[in-house]
């Protein structure tokens, strides 16, 4: 295939030349031995500090399913994830994941500041100073002062919001967004977009993206993985080149942005 000449051809490998996360050959998959399910199969990658990564593939290839193992969810059946130099076995207190779900991963019962500052417990920070990072993070995402409403007197938008609040409020050095944005409506998508954008520039984490909405990958990330096959695996990477500055129009009307575009779902149609 040829490679149109406005835009790279990435690594595997982070561009900054140090890595945070690194994925090392691994492989997923559901059940064992004769039962077993793979999914994804000798798979490896790079993620450096600060970066942002999009993820993409046909539906159903798997793009869930590694994001489970990214998170220490589901353990891999070979291979390795390592995060700042310790592998990952488990949950890890470095990688924060914001659900496609918001609605479920919100307890209804509890306010929005109670439902960003309840994982604070599990680290045994004291109840004012897990109130004080809700605050924070509420004002981080552009809910200054609404701490005491509960998730079911705000929007899709709004909770989404909290979601993502709850995950900075943990100090996560990595984001992992399971299409995050994917039930919300066209323009508080794209609100969203560029508040995960200003996010990772003002705090420098580092974010996994896994979406089936292209266009997204491409103009949230400074890297696009493409998997596919069957078990699932990289078939293609590229780094879209628009450094931190992202606008909604004159990004997507980018000549890059449009070639990136062509090669993904060209990839994607085979």
């Amino acid at each position: 295939m040829t490679i149109p000449d406005g835009i790279h051809t990435g690594t595997l490998t982070t561009t900054s030349g140090e890595a945070l996360l690194v994925v090392d050959h691994i492989s997923l998959g559901y059940g064992e031995g004769a039962d077993e399910k793979r999914i994804i199969q000798d798979l490896s990658l790079e993620v450096g500090y600060s970066e942002f990564v999009s993820i993409v593939g046909p539906s159903g290839v798997g793009k869930t399913t590694l994001l489970k193992g990214l998170s220490g969810l589901l353990k891999p059946k070979a291979g390795e994830i390592v995060i700042h130099g310790e592998k990952v076995t488990g949950p890890h207190p470095d990688i924060g994941v914001v659900f496609q779900d918001y609605s479920r991963s919100l307890l209804p019962w509890m306010t929005t500041r109670e439902n960003i500052a309840f994982p604070l417990q599990g680290k045994g920070v004291g109840k004012a100073e897990r109130n004080r990072k809700a605050e924070e993070a509420l004002t981080a995402v552009g809910l200054e002062g609404q701490g005491d409403k509960y998730p079911w007197e705000m929007s899709g938008g709004m909770q989404q919001r909290v979601a993502i609040a709850r995950a900075l409020a943990y100090n996560s050095k990595v984001l992992l967004m399971d299409e995050p944005f994917a039930s919300v409506d066209a323009q508080t998508r794209f609100d969203l977009e560029d508040l995960v954008i200003d996010l990772r520039e003002k705090l420098g984490v580092t974010i996994m993206l896994v979406t089936h909405d292209v266009d997204e990958a491409i103009y949230l990330a400074d890297k696009v993985i493409v998997i596919a096959e069957k078990p699932a695996t990289v078939v293609d990477v590229i780094e879209t080149g628009f450094g931190t500055h992202r606008d909604q129009v004159e990004t997507k009307a980018d000549p890059r942005f449009q070639d990136a575009r062509g090669r993904i779902l060209t990839r994607l149609r085979k």
